[in-house]
């Protein structure tokens, strides 16, 4: 009898109130991961665009360039920066711009992105 008396005390787990501690993090973390995806896979589309723009040869202009990236923008549905927010500067495209997110009433997640052009190898 003692024996299984001793092995119940050693025994620690995560209590109830630990339980839904971990639970009601993992749930905000979520909903934030979930509303801010979109955010992020048009970041990744704009990037793409911006690579794609920069390296090609038929684009001699900023003038071009721009008009290039508001014709792609309505392909990749790009909605949050135009061709006239890009800096074109000896070949580099580059875009700065903030997203903010509404997470609750009270709450908003404010994003910084930053899509430059890579150089050509």
């Amino acid at each position: 009898m003692k024996c299984s008396r001793i092995s119940a005390r050693a025994q620690h787990g995560l209590g109830l109130l630990g339980f839904l501690l971990v639970l009601t993090a993992v749930g905000i973390l979520g909903m934030v991961a979930l509303k801010a995806l979109p955010s992020y896979m048009e970041y990744f589309s704009i990037q793409s665009t911006v690579n794609r723009i920069a390296h090609d040869s038929m684009l001699q202009s900023d003038a071009d360039i721009r008009a290039a990236f508001d014709r792609q923008m309505h392909v990749d549905m790009i909605k949050t920066v135009q061709g006239s927010d890009l800096n074109v500067v000896g070949g580099v495209v580059a875009v700065r711009y903030q997203k903010t997110i509404p997470l609750t009433d009270t709450i908003s997640l404010l994003i910084d992105f930053d899509a430059t052009s890579k150089a050509s190898q």
